[in-house]
């Protein structure tokens, strides 16, 4: 009986790894300290940039504007790194989860591929597709593990395609 809610959270899990994935992701990755630390200085540069008159001290203005195009020009690279490491975490976590509950249900398909998910009493007929729904545990008027793992796959991927 547990098989049928281990199975449904399984499928769930692959249909929505890659939502889980994007929302996940921010707890992990988040900007290096190189990154925090040349916007502060970018900013507090603006702002000095800001109190400064370009007419009456044009030099230390135009040396102002040079040091942010340099911080600039770091702070690109440190998100250029950043942005490898981002998406390397990104398909890590993705295919990482997928494989784990992928061999799981592939565990479960194969160790339990005799095993029946719900028996139903014998005013229940699923003829004629009772061959297919009980396949292979030939066991009359129940679903088997392997059509379960089937539909719950095709339905959590279908509610995963309609949800944002």
């Amino acid at each position: 009986m547990y098989l049928i809610f281990v199975i449904s959270l399984l499928s769930l899990l692959m249909a929505f790894a890659s939502k889980i994935t994007k929302t996940i992701l921010p707890f992990i990755c988040r900007d290096s300290a190189e990154v925090i630390a040349r916007r502060k200085e970018i900013a507090k540069l603006r702002s000095d940039l800001a109190k400064i008159s370009m007419r009456d001290e044009y030099t230390r203005y135009v040396r102002c504007e040079r040091e942010i195009g340099k911080l600039e020009v770091t702070l690109n690279e440190a998100k250029g790194r950043d942005g490898v490491k981002r998406v390397a975490y990104e398909y890590g976590l993705h295919y990482g989860g997928m494989a784990v509950v992928g061999l799981c249900m592939m565990y479960i398909s194969i160790f339990y591929r005799y095993s029946t998910v719900i028996v139903f009493g014998d005013n229940f007929n699923f003829e004629p597709f009772g061959g297919f729904i009980n396949f292979p545990t030939k066991v009359p008027n129940s679903i088997s593990v392997v059509f379960w793992i089937v539909v719950n796959n095709f339905v959590a991927r279908t509610l995963a395609s309609y949800v944002k």
